[in-house]
């Protein structure tokens, strides 16, 4: 029988982040994975293997712990640099340039 996971304050950050990735999803989860080394893969890979059922109560705490932190940084500024700065640690700069100088 596959482990229950109900108590978040017994969490590992290695266990949180395997249950983020699998609540967002795949398309999201794909996202986070193109930017993380192969070790950083295998750990949270093995991470997300070993989880078990997670109840519905550890995965809301989760989502909340993290909308409370992005709150507390202080919010975000969007602004033409950046946007830039976002853009270019995501894609090649000659992609990043034509968006820059369409928008």
């Amino acid at each position: 029988m596959a482990r229950v996971k109900d108590d978040y304050r017994s969490l590992a950050g290695r266990q949180k982040a395997a249950i983020f990735m699998l609540a967002v999803g795949q398309k999201h989860s794909a996202q986070l994975f193109e930017k993380m080394d192969d070790e950083e893969i295998r750990e949270l890979s093995q991470a997300m293997a070993s989880l078990g059922s997670i109840n519905a109560s550890v995965i809301e705490r989760l989502f909340v712990e993290f909308a409370d932190q992005l709150s507390s940084a202080g919010g975000l500024v969007g602004s033409v640099s950046s946007t830039e700065r976002l853009l270019m640690g995501a894609l090649p700069e000659d992609r990043v340039s034509q968006i820059m100088e369409e928008m």
